[in-house]
């Protein structure tokens, strides 16, 4: 917290915090996920799995692994929001997640990212998860990075499970890493969320911004705020969608995502098979819910280098003080 009276004030809007985590797999399951894992982990199995599609299929093959990986989409949004005070109508976040530093995501393209973001002079950068790819190593390169990502209200981020090295639910991952993230974040000037919130102040403005740590680490608290009309909309930032299950309707205006990487290969105009969520409805973009929104990013990286029909996306969202059409 920034202060005593926000620290009141968050305190009056929550009741005591629950500890929300996602349910136990079966022992098959825990050791096919294991296995997947093992294999997410492995370059080998990268370049294998490369080299069956561009032999099976070529031209796809070709296309998924050598173009769409680091063709990067200037995604823009405009969310209305009816509570929105005057001094914040039109303000722009600029969301990016899931940057996969350290794996087969090169770094020339994480810092064209940053470049982009920094030509669209966002009002708040806020990032949600999926730093690194898994290991303390990942790392190194992160505040080289992400350094020339500035805002004036700010830059805010929460973790993934990548950034605890957990790669499916009771995954006990690799400890310590999270604090090696954290630490090139903050070197960057980001300001980490874990399970916290802030103001993003804008003139006599405000708007609340809370961040959730990551679900499949079991360290995800969920304020359970009033479910009560709030003369303020919040922001929500959490990198798997999931926990949006536990999120009351009325009070969590615009909940903003990760993870799913848009199901990194679909065919189009198919929902992705594979997404690595419980509830499929939030695979990817903007959806209502309630009286307010969820926004889930099909992300920048990638677990292995293979994209098709979901471009990685930098996502600009300008919020309106409007009704919903």
């Amino acid at each position: 917290m920034n202060s005593t009276a926000q620290r009141q004030e968050y305190i009056e809007l929550t009741e005591t915090p629950r500890m929300v985590g996602a349910p136990a797999a079966s022992p098959l399951r825990a050791r096919l996920r294991a296995l997947s894992a093992a294999a997410a982990r492995s370059p080998a199995a990268h370049r294998a799995l490369a080299a069956f599609l561009l032999i099976g299929l070529p031209g796809v093959g070709a296309y998924a692994y050598f173009v769409e990986p680091t063709w990067l989409r200037i995604r823009r949004l405009v969310v209305p929001l009816p509570t929105l005070p005057l001094g914040l109508d039109g303000i722009r976040i600029v969301h990016l997640s899931d940057l996969h530093a350290g794996s087969e995501v090169p770094a020339w393209f994480l810092r064209q990212v940053v470049t982009t973001v920094q030509r669209l002079m966002p009002d708040v950068i806020v990032l949600t998860g999926d730093f690194v790819h898994s290991q303390p190593e990942d790392a190194n390169v992160l505040t080289d990075i992400l350094q020339g990502l500035r805002a004036p209200y700010g830059v805010f981020a929460v973790l993934g499970n990548h950034d605890y090295a957990v790669n499916y639910s009771g995954d006990r991952g690799i400890p310590g890493v999270e604090q090696i993230v954290i630490t090139a974040l903050e070197r960057a000037g980001v300001t980490v969320l874990r399970n916290d919130q802030v103001e993003v102040a804008a003139g006599q403005s405000s708007l609340p911004l809370y961040g959730i740590d990551e679900y499949w680490s079991g360290r995800a608290h969920v304020p359970p705020l009033r479910p009560t009309a709030c003369e303020r909309p919040r922001i929500v930032l959490c990198h798997n969608p999931d926990v949006v299950q536990f999120l009351p309707e009325r009070n969590t205006d615009v909940v903003l995502c990760g993870h799913t990487h848009g199901g990194q290969v679909r065919l189009p105009p198919f929902r992705p098979l594979l997404t690595m969520t419980t509830d499929r409805r939030y695979w990817g973009g903007l959806t209502a819910r309630g009286s307010g929104w969820v926004f889930v990013s099909r992300g920048i990286g990638y677990t292995w280098r293979m994209r098709f029909a979901a471009r990685p996306e930098c996502v600009e969202l300008t919020l309106r003080r409007s009704e919903r059409s």
